[in-house]
């Protein structure tokens, strides 16, 4: 069971945004992250910060009750998970607008008010996204295509023509367009969106915003890309070094995916190329391996992954 806490006594009912922070051991970022909200919207919104800590070890809440006393928070007695920890958030949230944001996250200048100010003047839109932007302000990928086969062809086979369709980069990154969907790091839409397509699928997980357009998109919505609006997003640093988790959920929850949403066929030519591709990385890493550490890490995390494939659609 779930154990909720908050710091402040209560919700004000009259806020504007809501912005909901998942949080677990990144106490620095975190920090930052706040740092950034609070200063664009000290005089220029009400709004309510709602940080879910997910059973962190590393001292965060007690840093930020020090710090941010005005936030509210949601303490775990276990890692919840992402999705799941979000829709704790968005359950409590009073604004008329979400943003979903990551702790690894900085808000550049007037990003929030870009987002806000489009979303009102453009009813017709269900979520806007910032452009995000890695540590040394290069344009960092954050919009996607849907999944589709061809692209599961493209990882197994390098194939970059493909992989440039996949992630827009044929696309002018500075101009505004309506893409299929965005990274999870930065999403902003109205809270009312919930009732057309429901909160985030707990049973994903680094898949949880594709899904989460996808029905947007099911449901008439559009998703927009705003680059005027700038996050900086410090991505990928644990994924770096814990190829167990990155590797078996980029593998097991596209299978999830396209048992949600695609036919019988097109799980089962997943499930194929799945195999496929994870049999021939742990042999590639496989012969690899005595060179270099990391390819005997990556050797371990698809040795890993090849029994979770056939055991990835139990509990949807």
């Amino acid at each position: 069971m779930l154990s909720i806490g908050f710091i402040n006594k209560g919700l004000n009912n009259n806020k504007e945004i809501s912005i909901i922070i998942v949080n677990y051991n990144v106490k620095d970022f975190l920090l930052q992250c706040l740092k950034s909200v609070y200063t664009e919207t000290n005089l220029s919104y009400n709004i309510e910060v709602i940080i879910i800590d997910n059973n962190s070890s590393d001292d965060s809440i007690s840093a930020v009750k020090k710090n941010f006393p005005q936030a509210v928070i949601i303490e775990n007695k276990i890692n919840a998970g992402f999705p799941a920890a979000n829709n704790q958030g968005f359950k409590v949230a009073t604004g008329e607008f979400i943003f979903m944001l990551n702790p690894d996250t900085e808000l550049v200048e007037n990003s929030l008010s870009l987002l806000k100010d489009y979303l009102e003047k453009n009813p017709d839109v269900a979520i806007v996204v910032p452009m995000l932007l890695n540590d040394d302000l290069s344009v960092q990928r954050s919009i996607f295509r849907f999944p589709k086969i061809k692209y599961l062809l493209a990882e197994m086979f390098y194939l970059e023509s493909l992989a440039r369709s996949k992630y827009y980069l044929k696309k002018n990154p500075h101009e505004i367009s309506q893409v299929d969907s965005a990274s999870g790091a930065a999403l902003f839409f109205r809270r009312s969106l919930f009732e057309k397509t429901g909160m985030l699928n707990e049973n994903l997980f680094w898949i949880e915003d594709v899904d989460f357009c996808y029905r947007v998109y099911k449901s008439g919505g559009k998703v927009i890309y705003l680059p005027r609006a700038k996050v900086i997003h410090h991505s990928g640093k644990s994924a770096r070094t814990n190829y167990r988790v990155s590797v078996s959920n980029q593998v097991i929850n596209k299978i999830k995916f396209y048992k949600i949403h695609h036919s019988s066929f097109k799980l089962f030519l997943v499930y194929l190329l799945s195999v496929l591709n994870v049999s021939m990385r742990l042999i590639v890493f496989a012969l690899l391996s005595p060179f270099h550490r990391v390819f005997f890490l990556k050797m371990k995390a698809y040795w890993y992954t090849i029994p979770l494939i056939f055991t990835a659609t139990r509990r949807i």
